[in-house]
């Protein structure tokens, strides 16, 4: 469901012909849960645990990981840096669980499994929304806050060919929600902001972002959360292709 404001706004812009999105949690999940590939990677170094006691944990890690974004955002920009957080919360993890051994080259083996297309995997309605996206005529590109890994991981999944463009903050050194990184993306793919849509999951990131260079905002709320604002707020991808078809129409 749309909010009014969103509606209204959304009648005074070009038909949508462009589509960026996020990745993480937005159009990839991870194919094995982090309790799981955490506990291999445990396990690798002589400890063993139980990934549903590790699963316990989860919610504090991403709560940590919030804290470190609130904080510093900026470590987005630097492949390095953004490495370095997710291994100090798998350290964290380690300390959660009780794991007092080679703390650091268990976060190092879980940090590189996610460096990898096997550990994700798209949500169930991801490809088929691409698929009527493209038959549409719409590009579509990525915008992402992820290390320099973002390309192989998309065209390990086979995913590539959808995207115009692929934009790994690390790589470009920039980062959302900071303008510069969608005026990139708009130069890339020869588009106007009122011509485009971006998708995310992040209000700040996303949709703070888009709405900062004129780009429709659109946040995926697959939790149902109620999010609400000048943007519009969708559960499922596929409802997607009618705020497209809509624009479209008007």
């Amino acid at each position: 469901m749309t909010s009014m404001k969103a509606s209204q706004e959304h009648e005074k812009r070009d038909s949508i012909s462009t589509v960026f999105f996020d990745v993480g949690h937005t159009l990839l999940k991870p194919g094995i849960s982090e309790a799981q590939v955490f506990a291999e990677a445990a396990a690798q170094e002589g400890v063993y645990l139980d990934p549903r006691a590790v699963e316990r944990h989860m919610p504090k890690v991403y709560e940590l990981y919030e804290e470190l974004y609130e904080k510093d955002d900026s470590f987005w920009s630097d492949d390095q840096r953004a490495n370095e957080i997710w291994i100090q919360m798998y350290e964290y993890l380690c300390q959660l669980a009780d794991v007092k051994q080679n703390v650091n080259a268990i976060a190092q083996r879980v940090n590189e499994r996610y460096s990898a297309a096997e550990c994700w995997t798209p949500f169930s309605d991801v490809l088929s929304t691409l698929d009527t996206l493209k038959a549409l005529g719409i590009k579509m590109g990525l915008i992402s806050n992820w290390s320099m890994s973002l390309p192989a991981v998309i065209d390990g999944l086979g995913m590539g060919h959808y995207f115009s463009t692929v934009i790994a903050s690390a790589t470009v050194r920039m980062h959302k929600p900071q303008p510069q990184i969608f005026q990139l993306a708009l130069q890339q793919l020869d588009a106007s902001p009122s011509e485009c849509m971006h998708v995310g999951d992040h209000l700040y990131a996303d949709v703070g972002g888009a709405r900062s260079v004129g780009i429709t905002a659109v946040l995926i709320d697959r939790e149902k959360n109620g999010h609400s604002g000048d943007f519009h707020a969708i559960h499922d991808l596929g409802q997607l292709v009618g705020l497209v078809q809509a624009s479209q129409r008007i």
